[in-house]
């Protein structure tokens, strides 16, 4: 088990954590069972505390399990349960809960030539955008869409018609339809019929906008 991007050699995983089928409420609770190999009683109550430090966290991190690690939980833990406990090794477990609020921001710069990007997690995600205009440009666009959709539904094309000026910055909300133009909204005005707003979609991406942008998206897990 990897959990915030550390692995303890001390923790073993038993095979026998129980995940439930469906997702309730957005929210799935993962019951790991674990073994916690030390030297003793007193070794034990330091590796203890060693283990609460590495799982106990205000906000969720990654969470992989290395017989699945194709698969990616952003989880918090909800509770560690101590079990038997024999002279060098004791039992536990860990209960996770795993939400799909749950996600990790990352951020993509789009450059004028399209590129191929992988975009990780369990669900298709919200996006922003924020381009700052090094030189006078008519016009922007901006166009996202997995290699294999070709139907302009599933294509996400933003399309503006305005003269932007060295400096302006341009923002692009796509939980809110919402368009700034050096902070002033300019949704209603700026944007062209042909525009078509989807959200980011997981796999591989093509991504093209004709000035340099950067595009801020979470990798959405459960």
């Amino acid at each position: 088990m990897i959990f915030n991007g550390i692995e303890k050699e001390y923790v073993a995983v038993l095979r026998d954590r129980k995940r439930p089928f469906f997702e309730k409420d957005n929210e799935r609770i993962v019951e790991v069972p674990i073994l916690i190999k030390h030297n003793g009683f007193s070794d034990y109550q330091k590796l203890k505390e060693d283990t609460a430090e590495w799982l106990i966290h205000e906000k969720a991190k990654e969470l992989i399990f290395k017989d699945d690690d194709d698969r990616r939980y952003f989880a918090k833990v909800d509770d560690i349960v101590e079990n038997e406990d024999y002279h060098t090794m004791s039992f536990a477990t860990v209960t996770f809960i795993c939400h799909s609020k749950y996600s990790l921001e990352k951020t993509i710069s789009i450059k004028p030539t399209s590129r191929n990007e992988t975009i990780k997690g369990h669900k298709s995600t919200s996006w922003k955008t924020k381009t700052k205009f090094t030189k006078n440009q008519k016009g922007y666009e901006l166009q996202f869409n997995s290699p294999d959709k070709t139907n302009l539904r599933d294509i996400c094309k933003i399309k503006l018609n305005y003269d932007f000026i060295e400096g302006d910055i341009l923002e692009i909300d796509y939980s809110k339809r919402k368009i700034t133009l050096n902070g002033i909204d300019r949704s209603n005005i700026l944007i062209i019929l042909q525009s078509n707003y989807t959200e980011l979609p997981i796999g591989t991406v093509e991504l093209k906008a004709n000035h340099e942008t950067e595009l801020f998206y979470s990798e959405r897990y459960y």
